[in-house]
């Protein structure tokens, strides 16, 4: 009988998430702990220590203000809203971003890029194109009001229902208009934490991030150069 990898060991506890099969598994493992007698149930064991050390993590301690959309975009202050600015902390609460100041500011630089410095947050095109497209559940006469919105352009009425389920607001279905106004950044959620941004942010850094959201390099520079401004007053 072959013994686990480390790395195999590793990822039963990456991916638990509290499912009954996984429940039982952890009580086996803990009665196979009990059985033989080794000490590892103990508080002190060297294993329940180094697991429950906290990390040394640097923490994007403050919240996004407009003072800090300010020094970030050139925009003044007054320029960025309640809703928006609520809504970017509530995307970075919500993922996990906000607990890493590394990610947090490589997401930033990208939301930048990908706005213009957040003038556009909804697409330019009149979205006509997506009329019949099936694979996003358009009918041959619908699909422009679910054009791209937010930070990350959600877009197709699959997509739009599926936030409009995730953060429980049916209105998202309204479109373009109500998603890019009310939900500037958490439109941006779903994809963020099925694509794995912040754990790519996180263990592959500033370039991968890039390549993840754009699929390419397009841009690449101007995303640094964000990148480095976001450094510089994300802190």
């Amino acid at each position: 009988m072959s013994m686990l990898s480390i790395e195999s060991f590793k990822n039963f506890f990456k991916y638990y998430g509290g499912e009954p099969h996984q429940q039982a598994a952890v009580e086996e493992l803990y009665k196979g702990l009990q059985e033989c007698n080794c000490d590892q149930l103990n508080e002190d064991a060297d294993w329940v220590k180094t697991y429950r050390k906290t990390a040394d993590i640097k923490k994007f301690k403050k919240l996004v203000t407009p003072l800090m959309m300010e020094q970030l975009t050139g925009y003044p202050s007054s320029a960025f809203d309640k809703v928006f600015i609520d809504d970017c902390n509530r995307l970075y609460s919500d993922t996990g971003f906000a607990e890493h100041i590394d990610a947090a500011q490589m997401l930033m630089a990208n939301m930048m890029h990908e706005t213009c410095n957040f003038v556009y947050m909804k697409e330019i095109s009149d979205g006509m194109y997506l009329r019949g497209r099936t694979d996003l559940g358009h009918g041959p006469n619908e699909g422009e009001i679910w054009k791209g919105a937010g930070v990350l352009q959600l877009t197709g009425k699959y997509n739009y229902s599926r936030l409009a389920e995730g953060i429980n607001d049916p209105r998202v279905m309204e479109g373009v208009d109500y998603v890019s106004t009310t939900y500037p950044f958490t439109s941006a959620r779903i994809w963020i934490e099925e694509n794995d941004l912040l754990n790519i942010c996180l263990t592959e850094g500033f370039d991968a991030c890039c390549h993840r959201i754009n699929g390419g390099w397009n841009g690449y520079n101007d995303r640094l150069a964000k990148y480095n401004i976001c450094k510089q007053y994300m802190v």
